[in-house]
């Protein structure tokens, strides 16, 4: 049953003005035979049966296996051969035109050519029929040139018929078709875009989570050592105790103006940022006034940077103090910032306690520093080793950063 339902597999017709211009046709043959039945004083049913036959095969047209979809265009075919072969009207062969309609539902191109010939070559053989018919009742006088210039007239307008027809409906097809793949591609860009605007979700959480980590974590980090060390003199002298508690607390501004900043990010993305140079050098002040470490710094820049790269290099910057506040144990930093005419260099190098640079760290600072790079086209490097201390080393190109 499956298989013969496969077999047997129905479409309508995609265009109904198509269909429409097919009952039409058939319309005329169907007056046609009215005008004959009523002169002869009888009903033709057998050409009634080819008409109706023909009108009902063109509501459903077969989508199935391909032997099946050239057995109904030969049925057709056959159909109207045979109405004409009857004799009833010499406008039925015009009737192939239908034929090759609904081949171009059912064929590709080849298909579709094959049966416009065959159409041609059967309306040029009812055509010679025809005319056999009615020469011989002609008088011998009748210029019968001109009754053969006729039909071949007829035969050529047939055959531009067939042509135009083809490259109508082929044309339509072919529109369908482009909608249709327009329609897919839409749905498809749609989902894409669905993609994209969560893609760009978690980017922007993954971005905001680094912000809040290099720099209210900072800031926590720092302020959690002010209070270590005031806590430890308050108990032999409250006085040396003050200056940290006054750091602590403007170090808890900070903080807060940090957190202020990232609410603010999530509403706009618009952040007046101060030059780099000053911004590094403020950084490095209070690094060394919390920490009590050393910091060389040599800054160099011949260009004003993009904001996206200022941004950038200022947050690797305040991670990596944060690290070496946390981990190094380290006496002194030193600090380069230098510009070339294509790239922009950093290194940061503390004489701390280092660590295995081949073991890859877990720790989210390092990884931000790292993504922050990478999405600058940038490269990240660590050098360390144990009791060595550690270098970051960072280059950006700045082609790709003032694009």
């Amino acid at each position: 049953m499956t298989a013969i339902a496969s077999i047997l597999k129905t479409q309508p017709q995609p265009f109904r003005f198509l269909l429409y211009t097919e009952w039409t046709m058939l319309g005329c043959c169907g007056v046609m035979a009215a005008i004959e039945a009523w002169q002869r004083q009888s009903l033709p049913l057998q050409h009634i049966f080819i008409l109706v036959s023909l009108a009902l095969m063109g509501w459903m047209l077969p989508r199935g296996k391909t032997w099946f979809r050239y057995l109904y265009t030969a049925m057709e075919m056959g159909l109207i051969f045979y109405g004409t072969t009857l004799g009833y009207l010499h406008i039925l062969p015009t009737l192939y035109l239908i034929v090759l309609i609904r081949s171009c539902f059912l064929f590709e191109a080849p298909g579709r050519w094959v049966v416009a010939g065959l159409s041609l070559l059967l309306y040029m053989v009812h055509q010679i029929q025809y005319l056999q018919t009615v020469i011989p009742l002609m008088l011998p006088n009748v210029e019968q040139q001109k009754i053969w210039m006729h039909q071949t007239a007829e035969l050529l307008m047939f055959g531009l018929g067939l042509f135009f027809v083809s490259q109508l409906v082929s044309t339509l097809i072919a529109e369908r078709r482009t909608q249709e793949q327009l329609s897919l591609a839409h749905e498809q860009l749609r989902e894409y875009a669905l993609q994209i605007e969560d893609l760009a979700a978690v980017q922007e959480r993954n971005r905001i989570a680094r912000e809040i980590h290099d720099s209210v974590g900072h800031a926590l980090t720092t302020l959690n050592i002010q209070l270590q060390t005031a806590l430890k003199l308050w108990t032999h002298d409250p006085s040396e105790a003050k200056p940290f508690l006054e750091q602590a607390q403007r170090l808890g501004k900070v903080a807060m103006q940090e957190v202020r900043q990232s609410v603010h990010t999530l509403r706009a993305d618009v952040v007046a940022e101060e030059p780099l140079e000053p911004a590094i050098a403020s950084l490095v002040k209070e690094f060394e006034h919390s920490t009590g470490i050393k910091v060389v710094a040599h800054i160099r820049l011949e260009t004003i940077l993009p904001a996206q790269m200022s941004k950038t290099i200022y947050r690797v910057v305040q991670e990596a103090f944060t690290n070496i506040c946390k981990h190094a144990q380290a006496t002194s930093v030193q600090l380069q910032l230098t510009q070339t005419s294509d790239r922009l260099h950093l290194s940061i190098r503390d004489n701390g306690c280092g660590f295995q640079a081949q073991i890859k760290s877990s720790g989210f600072g390092l990884h931000g520093m790292q993504e922050r790079i990478a999405a600058m086209q940038g490269s990240f490097r660590v050098e360390a080793e144990p009791q060595a201390g550690c270098c970051i080393l960072v280059e950006l190109p700045l082609q790709e950063g003032l694009q």
